[in-house]
């Protein structure tokens, strides 16, 4: 955006990687509300597993709406399921491994490694917070402001990795996370943001989720989470190559 460039001053970046500490608040105080605000930390502790039904649009699919299936079971396995034109596109984590088969990739399968394997780790830890806060080895908890709304950010790191920042509202709810990848060309972001909760089981879990990233924008809206019903484990198993209808 040349206006940026050229402009008077840039704004200040509410995702930026540097948190500035605040004394006042501690990543257990952060992650204790954040458990209530769901609907308390048995109750999310209990969440084994979920299967939800939605839609899916995205720069794949011509921001067109298509059937999305989402698979989860704690405390790290996801498998999506995208209905796409011309084929299933599906993206797994088995809780070690991370693959995708997927139309518009450069392979038929493609098995992750680093930040997009990081990152997928991430999204499937995410789906059961009851794991959050322990997947980091170290959390720093701060402030900052976003869209005029002062937010509370935690930012967890581990050895080796680039750090995840966690933004959470007034309520103590998770509103919008923003993770790191490198690359060649940099450091990339990528930033999601949780809409709509609704209770699931005595829980309250987003049904939209907005992702964006330097090339792209993902939208995911649910119609249905069906909770602690049992999933095959086949499901979260390497998947077969991408196949054209």
């Amino acid at each position: 955006d040349l206006s940026l460039q050229y402009g008077d001053g840039l704004p200040e970046n509410p995702d930026r990687m540097k948190v500035f500490p605040d004394s006042r608040l501690s990543a257990d105080e952060v992650f204790s509300r954040y458990m209530q605000a769901l609907g308390g930390a048995d109750r999310v502790a209990a969440l084994a597993s979920f299967v939800a039904t939605g839609t899916y649009l995205g720069f794949n699919t011509g921001q067109a709406m298509v059937p999305i299936e989402i698979f989860g079971r704690a405390p790290d396995q996801r498998t999506t399921v995208v209905q796409m034109f011309d084929g299933e596109a599906v993206k797994t984590y088995d809780g070690r491994e991370a693959w995708a088969a997927e139309e518009w990739r450069q392979l038929p399968l493609m098995g992750f490694t680093g930040g997009n394997l990081t990152g997928a780790r991430f999204d499937a830890v995410v789906s059961f917070p009851a794991g959050i806060q322990a997947e980091f080895s170290e959390w720093q908890v701060g402030y900052t402001v976003i869209d005029d709304q002062e937010l509370v950010v935690a930012q967890g790191t581990n050895p080796g990795q680039l750090p995840v920042n966690l933004y959470f509202d007034e309520s103590g709810i998770l509103v919008r996370s923003v993770r790191w990848a490198s690359t060649p060309v940099g450091t990339v972001p990528t930033q999601a943001v949780y809409l709509d909760y609704r209770e699931v089981a005595g829980v309250r879990m987003p049904f939209r989720i907005v992702v964006t990233w330097t090339n792209g924008r993902n939208e995911i809206e649910l119609s249905e989470v069906r909770p602690n019903v049992q999933i095959p484990a086949a499901r979260f198993a390497r998947p077969a190559p991408f196949a054209p209808r």
